[in-house]
């Protein structure tokens, strides 16, 4: 490491334990503070829980009693409504066998008792309780006093005669005339709702208790019978005197109890049992002790206080621990940095005197340290770079790609330059590139990587190089590719069209009468001749195609990737070839003289069989020569399979053009019909039955009749036979009223004089204009759409309607489509037939319908093939069909017998 690096280096901020033990506090507060909370939030979800328990538990018990109140009070009127028709004699013991009857069915009742006005027993349900003095009774002063009929009295809890604990529940009775005349008691049970309360103890730290509104105790569960006589109303803040001051039927309290002298959560309700009136209320409780409450959550503290204490000490030892380390590490290093330094100032001086440059950088890119000869090469000066990215030493791609290459070698990437050394460019501080050789090093410094690497400026072995392949691979005269150069590239592509399965060609260019140029003009002018030409191969070819002067006037260009179709390639090749035959055709200025010359060019495909390059060459130099044989200015095909393809082609071609005159075309209709399967007209195509070959395919014929140029005047002839029929329908009532669609081809509808043609044709056969319909695709639209809008205006005023085919496959440019006279729009095949299966195929044929009728155009939809693809179409709202579901194209004589049927 140079001296420069080390004294330079940073020490660092000065080590502060505190700060660490700052943090360690700082963190354990904060864990402390979120473990306190955490239990905070436990504990309330802990009562809140228990609290709800207790509340279902007094609701309970408030159904219970409720229940056995309103059976007491119906006892009660069941004594009264007998009780003024017993006789005298008969009272007492009719009475008491009704009351001893209702009192068994009862559990709660413990004795039924009747009273007169002045409180005197006269019947029970217990014979022990007939002296029993109920003058000061709460009902029998109320019946002295203020009687009220509707109304049962509650008494507070009072000793009888057989020692029990009992609560009264009373009513009053009166005469015919509503004179008070006595009152009909029940006593109820303290054993039955104790039982009744100790349903309601999950627990044994549970108690439930049922209690007078006047502060007495009825019952409670678990017994403790000292606490029966104490009014608890008596002891300011009890928790029956909380619930009835709040006023509420339930109430839920965590309060300090007066009777047991704790803590507990307790429920309560107030009793109003349904359609009773009664003077006083009766309440219930339901609680625990806190203590029992909140004994998991005291364990659930008890061992996260240990946990926590514990990982505070380990924490608090593990920092100490750490921090002693540091230490002692810290005076190792300072003895190693001493040991360093001598030894880095003798490797600096090294470095000083290295005629290559050396550069170290951090895992960052960042510059580390660098020798004057590096500085010298990049030319900046040492401090314009110490701490800077060295990739602003670096060119593109190299200078935005380096941080990626350090980032994935650091992850356990393969290496992009370490260890392997490799030539790249390299950047001075004027913006001027240069080669430069790199090799770089990785080293560990204190744990850290650090990358050292060694550079060399290149510039003139590059360019010696340079001159080298200059003159090994390229032609001096014209600077293209020489015979070495082409071979080599010409098996690389050899190699690749194997693997993609893509064809290709050699195409063998010879220059005619190239030799008495240079015997007239001179060796010179043939040279810039051959210049010439060059310059115009080079500007005539794709940038991916090769260009090599073979020798003397002979050229071969290389065409790559022609694609995996044969015949296509072929086309392809006799494309560019036919137009290099006519770009080296063209005059040549040669200083004051203009040269004229022709170039003869042979043909070879690769791709379909095993060839060598050897191989093709002499095969296209065979080819040149039967192009120069053939006449010169000319190409030839050697490839014997496309030799016979192209044979077949122009055979077919020539019987084409000769198909009009034989009567070889034949027009099909096929029927296109409305939404209810009635028929309205038909859809003229073109079919051709060849003497020799037999039916040819209109997707074979007609793309041929289009490159050839034939394809207007095949239309012409569709044209003719059309509107003669048209016209032999019109004299014809079953047929009269069909239309009948004709196919335009673009090249057709361009074409000129087609309006004149048309105003002619129409003159001449007499055909209804408004049963002919004209269908344009929309390639017809793409070139010159002003000029095409108003020539279907001039035809629309001849009376023909129009159809837009294929509509949504091509241009479907609404802006225009709203401006084209159209009256009827033409749903694709492609979209009529994944109807069913591609949600988008239906969304299409639907927005096409939908745009029909807002535009006021008719639909019909081609390639209807099912009923399922029918009634989908129906479903949208499509006007009319045609497709194989309805009938296949026919002859004339079918269609019409079918018309005629119908």
């Amino acid at each position: 490491m140079p001296v420069r690096s080390v004294s330079a280096l940073p020490s660092g901020r000065p080590w502060r334990p505190w700060r660490a033990w700052a943090l360690l506090a700082l963190v354990l507060a904060l864990a402390w503070a979120l473990a306190l909370g955490w239990l905070a939030n436990e504990r309330e979800a802990l009562r809140r829980h228990e609290g709800e328990k207790l509340e279902g538990l007094v609701r309970t018990l408030d159904g219970i009693v409720a229940q056995q109140m309103i059976a007491t009070h119906a006892a009660l009127q069941t004594v009264a409504s007998q009780a003024p028709g017993w006789r005298q004699g008969l009272m007492q013991q009719d009475g008491e066998t009704l009351m001893r009857t209702l009192t068994q069915a009862m559990p709660g009742v413990r004795a039924l008792l009747l009273l007169d006005a002045h409180g005197q027993v006269q019947a029970s349900s217990h014979v022990d309780l007939l002296q029993l003095d109920l003058r000061q009774h709460r009902a029998v002063l109320a019946l002295r006093e203020q009687p009220q009929p509707a109304l049962l009295y509650v008494s507070p809890p009072l000793q009888d005669p057989l020692a029990a604990h009992c609560i009264s529940l009373a009513r009053l009775l009166f005469d015919h005339r509503d004179r008070p005349i006595g009152l009909v008691l029940a006593l109820l049970d303290p054993h039955y709702f104790s039982l009744v309360l100790q349903t309601a103890q999950p627990s044994e730290q549970t108690w439930a208790a049922l209690a007078h509104q006047d502060g007495l105790l009825f019952t409670l569960a678990p017994e403790r019978p000292e606490l029966m006589d104490r009014n608890l109303l008596e002891r300011p803040g009890s928790i029956l005197q909380q619930h009835l001051s709040e006023g509420r039927e339930a109430s839920l309290q965590l309060t300090h109890s007066r009777l047991t002298n704790d803590l507990r959560l307790v429920a309560t309700r107030s009793l109003r049992p349904a359609g009773l009136h009664a003077d006083k209320q009766l309440l219930v409780a339901v609680g625990r002790t806190l203590a029992s409450v909140e004994a998991p959550w005291l364990r659930q503290r008890q061992a996260l206080l240990q946990l926590g204490l514990a990982l505070s000490l380990g924490a608090a030892l593990a920092l100490w621990l750490w921090q002693r380390r540091r230490r002692l590490l810290t005076r190792l290093h300072r003895q190693a940095a001493q040991a360093l330094r001598a030894q880095a100032e003798q490797t600096q001086a090294i470095l000083d005197n290295m005629v290559d440059g050396v550069v170290t950088i951090d895992r960052h890119g960042l510059i580390a340290s660098i020798n004057p000869a590096a500085c010298r090469m990049f030319g900046y000066q040492e401090a314009e770079l110490l701490g800077q990215k060295v990739n602003r030493l670096m060119a593109e791609p190299e200078r935005s790609q380096h941080d990626a290459h350090i980032k994935r070698y650091l992850e356990g990437g393969a290496p992009h330059v370490i260890g392997l050394g490799r030539d790249v460019s390299g950047l001075r501080k004027d913006g001027q590139s240069f080669p430069m050789s790199l090799a770089v090093s990785h080293i560990e410094r204190d744990g850290e990587p650090l990358f050292i690497g060694l550079t060399r400026d290149i510039t003139e072995r590059k360019r010696a190089e340079a001159a080298i392949e200059q003159l090994a691979f390229y032609d001096p005269l014209t600077e293209l590719p020489n015979r070495r150069l082409l071979l080599d590239r010409l098996h690389q592509a050899l190699a690749a069209s194997r693997r993609g399965a893509r064809h290709g060609a050699v195409l063998f260019i010879d220059l005619d009468n190239f030799k008495s140029l240079n015997d007239t003009l001179g060796h010179g002018m043939g040279d810039r001749m051959l210049q010439a030409v060059a310059k115009r191969l080079q500007a005539s070819l794709r940038a991916e195609d090769t260009v090599a002067r073979w020798g003397g006037d002979e050229f071969v260009v290389l065409l790559q990737d022609l694609g995996q179709d044969a015949q296509r390639a072929a086309l392809h090749a006799e494309a560019a070839a036919e137009k290099l035959l006519r770009v080296l055709g063209q005059p040549y200025q040669l200083d004051d003289a203009v040269h004229h010359s022709t170039p003869s060019i042979g043909i070879v495909m690769w791709g379909e069989a095993e060839a060598s390059a050897e191989e093709l060459l002499k095969h296209a130099d065979h080819a040149l020569y039967q192009a120069k044989a053939g006449g010169r200015n000319r190409l030839c095909f050697f490839d014997p399979v496309t030799q016979a393809a192209m044979a077949e082609l122009a055979l077919l071609e020539a019987d084409l053009r000769q198909a009009v005159n034989y009567q070889q075309f034949e027009l099909y209709y096929q029927p296109q019909v409305d939404a209810e399967g009635r028929l309205l007209g038909a859809e003229a195509l073109l079919r051709w039955q060849h003497p020799q070959r037999g039916w040819i395919s209109p997707a074979r014929f007609i793309p041929l009749a289009e490159h050839c140029g034939v394809i207007g005047q095949l239309g012409e002839w569709v044209l003719q036979q059309s509107c003669a029929q048209l016209s032999a329908w019109a004299q014809e009532p079953a047929l009269a009223g069909l239309s009948l669609a004709v196919n335009l081809s673009a090249h057709q509808f361009r074409q000129k004089g087609f309006l004149g043609f048309m105003q002619q044709l129409l003159a001449r056969s007499g055909a209804p204009t408004d049963k002919l319909k004209l269908e344009l695709t929309e390639s017809a639209l793409v070139e010159d759409v002003e000029a095409v809008i108003a020539l279907m205006g001039e035809l629309r005023r001849l009376g023909l309607r129009f159809s837009l085919d294929d509509f949504g496959t091509g241009y479907s440019s609404l802006a225009y489509l709203k401006r084209l006279p159209l009256d009827q729009l033409k749903i694709d095949q492609s979209f009529v037939r994944d109807l069913l299966t591609e949600p988008n195929a239906l969304a299409i044929a639907r927005a096409v319908i939908q745009l029909g009728d807002s535009l006021g155009l008719a639909v019909i939809a081609e390639g209807v093939e099912t009923e399922a693809q029918l009634q989908a179409l129906r479903g949208q709202g499509c006007h009319a069909f045609q497709g194989y579901f309805f009938a296949r194209p026919m002859p004339l004589a079918e269609f019409e017998a079918l018309a005629r049927g119908q």
